[in-house]
Parts: structure tokens; C-alpha cells; sequence
């Protein structure tokens, strides 16, 4: 890929702290966490899966408090155990619910109280993986016409080159009738050798613009955004980071041991692909190459890693590029809101950490001033 026809004209600046509460039964970290507006006012949902905590806490954002708590149960009529991430529905009042290990989607309302739920089982009998509602690596469920479309990991764990382009990025669910199918939009073609217990390199972000109908999908080990306009066929944009050499996939290999792991996880690589409703932007996070130290473990995320963030025009034209220092922000834990994109600086390698509040920097997207 080549970034000769970028133009770096936009910049995120840092313009101001969100600051919210969290108590003694919160964890300052959650991987399902989303932004969402009710009567013109806006707030976070906020995942509390942690500390044996097993809730939904709901934040007003210009208040900077919390607007209400959601309690889940694990059994009982109302049981919804073995969550693995959560997402608001298409109003406030009702949560989607992905159950991966049960591979179910359950509908509960704001006072946690089970409506429906779907079991994620395609034609030929076989459950699919249902990993997604999650902010932490970016994959939110999608719904057109009440048909729901969410990402599945492999459902084998050998692949052969032969059998990528048969592999379905997304399974649907139709909430009308039940049926549950594979989409037909496979792997691409940068998938094509044989593997062993794949992990890692296969994995993409995604989000979808509802305005545009598109879906646009990051692969983590390759430059080009891949976009769909009908769930179906795709195009390619540019999307490399100027900060990274060009990258391809790399599928770690279980077998490989732990230096196999300390390679890729070493490796410049791709993370969240986020779109802003409210500019008419995409932004697509880049993991900078890392070197661990002696006294870290290649089994954690590596702290203190540089990243930048690539904003994308409505055309998915490159528009700018901001590099973020790794001893500050948490990009994992990130969310567009109105007035920009907010950064949590929850990083534990941040001397100003503190685990009893969220912080979150708002970066506004701004015309790039000569440095």
C-alpha cells in the first residue's frame, strides 16, 4: 500500500476531560461500552463485567454521572449467564446480549429483564461463534430490517488455502422468523495459505454507516480498508498508516510457542475502525511495532505501546494521521460521542492513573496547523 495520496490536512487536538464516577464495585476497565442518545440527551452504556460484578451502568454524559444501574442474573427465568458483550438496542430501553459460550443472542429491557432470546444455530446444525457487542477490539452488531448481522470467529481450527474464500466473515439473524445463516461475504484473497490453529492474524473491526449503508471491515494484519455497500461485494481503499512499514497477514501459530507470540504481538498491527456519525469521518487505530522488555510477558498487552489514529473522509480518502504517546491513553477504550472522539486514559502505564474514575480525553477533529 502506498500513502502518497493522503492529504494530512485534519488533525484530533485535545480539547477538553470527561470525568465520571466509578465505586467501590466498579472496574474501571470494560470491554462493552458504547455511546447512545435518548431524547436528545447523550450517554454511555457501560459493560460492568468485572470484580464479580454482573451489571449494566448507564452514564448522562453532560451531567457526568450515573444515570442508572442495570442489574443481570446468571439464572432464574430471567438468567442471561456467559455473557461475552452487550450493545443497546436500537432504542435506549432494550440491550442485545451475546452469549458466546450459550452462542445466544438475548433482548433484555433497562430493568434486566429477559424478552426473547435467539439461539445462533446455523442450518446444518452447527452452533457459530457469537463474540461480538464488544468495544474492546471494535465489533458492533449491526441491524438492517430486523435482521441482525454479527461477526462469528473460524468454526475449525485447521484452515487450508482452499478454504478461505468459503468462510463467512458474518452470521445473520433474522429476529422476525429465527433463521440464522452464514452472509455471503467470505475472507478476501489475503488469506491464502495452509494454517494450524489460527489466531489472530484473521481478525477485523468493523463498523457500520446506516446513513450510507456501508460496512467497513479492518483487518488487522493488512493496510487496506475492505467496504460493502450491499453485504455482498466488496472495494478496496488505502489505509495505510504512514508510521508502519506495509503489512500482511500473519496467522500465529499455536505451536509456535511463546516467541512466536512475542513476534506477532510485536508486530505493527491494525485495531479499532470506529465511524463518526456526527463528522462524517472514520478513524482507524494502528498499533506502532513494540519491543517487550525483559520484564514483560509476551501472554500481557504490551504498556506503554505507541499508536496513531487515521481519519478517513466519507470517501474513505486517508485525511490526516495523529500519533498518541503509550504512558497516556487506553485506546481500547474509546467511543465518538458529539463533541469528538473521547480516549480513555485509564492506562495503567499513565502516572496520573487513577482506577476510581473513568477519564476520558475529547479530541476534536480539526484542520492540521504547521508544526
Amino acid at each position: 500500500a502506498d500513502v502518497s495520496n493522503a492529504r494530512y490536512i485534519k488533525d484530533l487536538v485535545e480539547t477538553h476531560k470527561l470525568t465520571l464516577p466509578v465505586d467501590e464495585n466498579t472496574y474501571y476497565m470494560s470491554k462493552s461500552m458504547f455511546q447512545f442518545e435518548e431524547n436528545s440527551k447523550e450517554y454511555l452504556y457501560f459493560g460492568n463485567f468485572q470484580k464479580r460484578q454482573y451489571e449494566i451502568l448507564i452514564y448522562d454524559l453532560e451531567a457526568q454521572n450515573l444515570y442508572k444501574r442495570i442489574p443481570l442474573l446468571k439464572e432464574g427465568p430471567n438468567g442471561v449467564p456467559s455473557i461475552s458483550g452487550c450493545k443497546p438496542f436500537e432504542d435506549s430501553n432494550t440491550y442485545f446480549l451475546f452469549q458466546h459460550h450459550l452462542r445466544r443472542l438475548s433482548i433484555i429491557n433497562d430493568q434486566g429483564e429477559l424478552l426473547r432470546y435467539y439461539p445462533v444455530k446455523l442450518p446444518e446444525g452447527q452452533f457459530t461463534h457469537c463474540d461480538d457487542g464488544w468495544s474492546y477490539f471494535f465489533n458492533p452488531s449491526f441491524c438492517v430490517d430486523s435482521v441482525v448481522y454479527f461477526r462469528h470467529g473460524l468454526n475449525k481450527a485447521q484452515m487450508k488455502t482452499h478454504e478461505w474464500k468459503d468462510v463467512s466473515m458474518f452470521t445473520y439473524l433474522n429476529m422476525k422468523n429465527g433463521e440464522v445463516g452464514p452472509l455471503p461475504l467470505h475472507y478476501p484473497s489475503i488469506f491464502d495459505h495452509d494454517v494450524e490453529n489460527p489466531a489472530g492474524g484473521f481478525k477485523f473491526s468493523y463498523d457500520y454507516n446506516y446513513e450510507q449503508n456501508k460496512l467497513v471491515c479492518s483487518f488487522t494484519g493488512y493496510d487496506s480498508l475492505m467496504v460493502s455497500d450491499d453485504l455482498q461485494n466488496v472495494r478496496w481503499y488505502n489505509g495505510k498508516s504512514r508510521y508502519m512499514e506495509s503489512i500482511r497477514p500473519i496467522l500465529y501459530e499455536a505451536s509456535g510457542g511463546i516467541q512466536s507470540l512475542a513476534k506477532l504481538k510485536e508486530r505493527g498491527k491494525y485495531h479499532n475502525l470506529m465511524y463518526d456519525r456526527y463528522r462524517d469521518v472514520y478513524y482507524r487505530i494502528a498499533e506502532l511495532p513494540y519491543e517487550f522488555k525483559q520484564n514483560e510477558s509476551p501472554f500481557d498487552d504490551p504498556r506503554g505501546r505507541e499508536f496513531s489514529i487515521i481519519i478517513f473522509d466519507k470517501d474513505f480518502n486517508i485525511i490526516g494521521e495523529t500519533k498518541f504517546p503509550g504512558n497516556k491513553y487506553f485506546y481500547k477504550m474509546s467511543f465518538v460521542g458529539r463533541d469528538g472522539l473521547y480516549i480513555s486514559e485509564n492506562n495503567l502505564a499513565n502516572p496520573e492513573f487513577d482506577e476510581d474514575k473513568l477519564v476520558f480525553a475529547c479530541f476534536k477533529l480539526e484542520d492540521l496547523k504547521d508544526k
